[in-house]
């Protein structure tokens, strides 16, 4: 079941990834699809959403090393490869570009969620880059590590806040519980901070 529901995720960033956006953004950044056609939705919505193309190639990171492992790395290569580098090849020229949050309310190029995600996705694709025998690995670690040295700014010596614009947001636990991996884990001083600042800013406003 589990690879079904993948194979399909797999096929269906394959087409979305290459529609004509009639929103006037680059499709890897649309955050929404019709169902039936597999379209761009032309309705009203917060564009771009600039996340979305390193959490695609993430999951595809993921679901490939699935396959290596699993003795299809002939899969991996020919199928998930070319989608990971084609999402990733806007993610490496356009990550500071300004996008939507995630509540789809405010626009920033500096999203605290974002910078976490770009950082974990690009290291996740570098890896599967060098298992397979790409040589991608090392330009994505050198983004990573470029996101890296500007997403220390949110640490604001109380809390992590998520933009200058929106500081106070649960999407920064998300990124700390889903991106970390030596940056902000889960049991270091500015996530406990983080965590005890908002829970009561939640509880002033609740």
């Amino acid at each position: 079941a589990v690879r079904d529901v993948l194979e399909g995720y797999a096929k269906w960033t394959g087409i979305v990834q290459h529609k004509s956006d009639p929103n006037d953004i680059d499709v890897r950044i649309e955050p929404k699809f019709t169902i039936d056609d597999q379209e761009p939705y032309t309705g009203g919505w917060c564009r771009p959403q600039t996340d979305g193309p390193a959490l695609r190639a993430m999951a595809m990171a993921k679901w490939g090393q699935i396959l290596i492992d699993s003795g299809h790395e002939s899969d991996a290569k020919t199928t998930i490869w070319p989608l990971i580098k084609f999402d990733l090849e806007w993610v490496t020229e356009n990550w500071d570009s300004t996008g939507c949050d995630l509540w789809e309310e405010v626009r920033s190029d500096d999203f605290f969620f974002n910078r976490m995600a770009f950082i974990y996705c690009l290291n996740a694709a570098a890896d599967f880059a060098d298992q397979i025998g790409e040589s991608l690995g090392a330009s994505y670690r050198s983004v990573a590590d470029d996101v890296r040295a500007v997403i220390t700014k949110h640490w604001n010596g109380n809390y992590l806040y998520e933009s200058e614009n929106r500081p106070d947001d649960g999407a920064t636990i998300h990124a700390i519980t889903t991106f970390s991996l030596d940056l902000y884990t889960p049991d270091s001083e500015e996530a406990a901070a983080t965590i005890r600042y908002l829970v009561k800013a939640f509880c002033n406003e609740y």
